[in-house]
């Protein structure tokens, strides 16, 4: 039996790591905690508070063994089990995490935390109509609980509900217009909308919120880019890379701007740093051999491209950027079978990009080029396309 002075030493030592981890001072606060059930095991809330300490510090699975050993002790303990699902869902545990969060739902009914994230984790797993009624009733509950107003929208855009989940942020932003990620998630919404200007105003209002905000600054240059406004997309761009210099995907797009500003070789330059910091940016390395394929690099492309489609096999545009490079030595067979295979893929998006690509040009004449095409009774006409990807 634990002596009453071990008790109450395990009890001051877990007040004193309550302070450390209030101060955000994670790493000192577990020092505590661990010697709070070292004196004493069956202290459940110094095992529940080392096991958010150790979520923080995203060493999950220890994080989920001590939320573990708080509800051998108090198996209701509803902070443990709603934790305990929070990190499960970080680590992409989703059904443990419903299941966790269905516990405290189940406990507390009116836990409005818990059907919010239980509505999050039904969202990862791709059950966005089941989802919304979770963040109802969490709003049912707390009606100022933006966050799940926000979720809520997410819900809806994925849906393919765009004013619905427009609205959803709207109302978010009514109880909180200081979070840039719901002005973000706003900007997404009206860009898979394709509604172009309110995409960047929503963007531009994050980043008033929060100068530094990253994603907003990225997605921010895409936007410009489709509107064709080049010189203030890479200004966008560099913002970006100021913000995070090893982000790959900025680099690559940054990369994209310049090769359609008739920048190549700078384009290159850009795309190897997006490879240096990511060698498995397939879209990265597809993208320099389409730029070394114009500057007549045409070996040096194909060996580009050939890493794009080691990464991913399933990459319909390395595929038709192969078949623009044998097109350009003159292998007319080996080109129209790369771009059969990219149709393949994707024929939404590279039938008609093959029907009017000036690239192309070469393959015309090709009886199972026109095959291609004949099969949907689809006419190519002549128009210049732009092919690049943006994340």
């Amino acid at each position: 039996m634990m002596s009453q002075s071990s008790e109450s030493q395990a009890e001051y030592i877990f007040q004193q790591g309550i302070k450390l981890f209030e101060a955000r001072e994670l790493e000192a606060s577990l020092v505590y905690f661990n010697q709070a059930v070292e004196l004493n095991g069956n202290h459940a809330d110094a095992w529940c508070y080392k096991g958010l300490v150790l979520g923080h510090l995203k060493k999950y699975k220890e994080s989920i063994d001590s939320f573990n050993q708080s509800l051998e002790i108090h198996p209701l303990n509803t902070m443990a089990l709603n934790n305990r699902g929070i990190v499960q869902l970080e680590s992409g545990q989703y059904q443990e995490a419903l299941n966790s969060f269905q516990k405290v739902i189940n406990i507390q009914p009116a836990n409005y935390s818990a059907w919010s994230s239980k509505g999050d984790t039904l969202s990862y797993l791709g059950r966005d109509m089941e989802a919304i009624p979770c963040y109802d009733r969490a709003l049912e509950f707390n009606p100022n609980y933006y966050k799940s107003m926000s979720n809520r929208g997410n819900a809806m855009v994925n849906l393919g509900r765009f004013q619905a989940g427009i609205n959803s942020y709207d109302k978010a932003l009514r109880l909180n217009p200081d979070d840039p990620q719901v002005w973000f998630n706003r900007g997404c919404a009206f860009w898979g909308w394709k509604k172009l200007d309110q995409a960047l105003d929503s963007y531009d209002q994050a980043i008033a919120v929060c100068p530094n905000h990253f994603s907003s600054w990225l997605n921010r240059g895409n936007i410009l880019s489709e509107l064709g406004k080049e010189e203030e997309c890479m200004a966008s761009y560099e913002k970006a890379i100021e913000i995070e210099p090893n982000n790959t995907h900025a680099w690559n797009n940054r990369g994209l701007s310049l090769r359609r500003r008739g920048f190549p070789q700078e384009a290159i330059a850009s795309y190897d740093k997006a490879t240096e910091i990511d060698p498995t940016n397939y879209e990265a390395w597809d993208n320099r051999g389409y730029a070394l394929a114009k500057l007549g690099k045409v070996k040096e492309a194909l060996a580009s491209i050939e890493k794009s489609l080691e990464v991913n096999p399933k990459h319909a545009n390395g595929f038709y950027n192969k078949g623009y490079c044998y097109a350009l030595l003159g292998n007319i067979s080996i080109a129209v079978d790369c771009v059969a295979q990219a149709i393949k893929i994707n024929s939404a998006k590279y039938l008609p990009i093959a029907a009017t690509d000036h690239d192309l040009d070469i393959l015309r004449k090709n009886k199972r080029f026109q095959a291609l095409f004949q099969e949907i009774k689809f006419t190519p006409i002549t128009s210049k396309v732009n092919k690049s990807i943006c994340n």
